[in-house]
């Protein structure tokens, strides 16, 4: 027979598995010293050496977050990101944030077409960091806060360009308030509370309007409805 779940056991199956990859023993340290006092974020791992051990311990610990500190700078960083994203094959994607200067508008544009929900800045306050952590866990996008709108535009001008062509026409009713939610960082979960319809139903429309908007990511979606001023 099978002993109950214990309080204690279900939340700890709840917490978010956090794994974090960072080669400075100093800047390893004010992360940790950032998220300890949150005891809903669970550090699954913690990498320092290569690439190859990450994408081990990403396999190994199935994090729902990964956190990248890239403080110096790195070669083939959207590489990184992509292989990140896909450690875990289909349908299991850790989301990731990265930790370090921020870099240009148009480097910020490929990193999240690579697979990068977020980065936070080595400049902003330390408290912020577990509320980063949060916002990719839920699918939405860090950045700061104070160069958000700036970015944003960039981003809009350079991937959204090329999305205002395509018509709203081919959407049906469903797809298209499930367009406008993802423009507002609505997770699918959050999607189908609000639709009343399975996280599945949620999926399959994503899929359609994919295809319908010729449109491979997320962030494109979301750009889309920003650049229609959906909402």
């Amino acid at each position: 027979m099978t002993s109950p779940t214990t309080p204690s056991e279900k939340k700890k199956k709840e917490l978010l598995k956090l794994l974090i990859y960072c080669p400075s023993d100093l800047i390893l340290a004010g992360i940790l010293k950032s998220i300890e006092a949150d005891k809903e974020i669970e550090v699954v791992g913690v990498e320092k050496t290569t690439i190859d051990s990450l994408l081990e311990a990403i396999r190994k610990n199935t994090p729902e977050v990964v956190l990248f500190s890239n403080t110096e700078p790195v070669p083939n960083l959207r590489e990184i990101c992509k292989a990140i994203r896909d450690a875990l094959g289909k349908g299991k994607r850790p989301q990731l944030l990265l930790l370090g200067t921020i870099p240009s508008h148009e480097e910020i544009v490929g990193l999240m077409n690579s697979g990068m929900r977020g980065y936070f800045d080595i400049n902003d306050h330390s408290n912020q960091l577990s509320e980063a952590i949060r916002v990719v866990h839920r699918g939405e996008i860090w950045l700061p806060r104070d160069k958000m709108s700036s970015i944003m535009d960039r981003i809009i001008s350079v991937v959204g360009k090329d999305l205002r062509e395509k018509s709203l026409d081919q959407l049906t009713p469903t797809e298209f308030q499930v367009l406008r939610l993802i423009g507002q960082g609505k997770s699918n979960e959050e999607i189908a509370q609000a639709l009343f319809i399975s996280k599945n139903t949620v999926r399959s429309h994503i899929k359609s309007i994919y295809a319908k908007l010729n449109t491979h990511s997320r962030l494109q979606l979301a750009l889309y409805a920003i650049n229609s001023a959906l909402f």
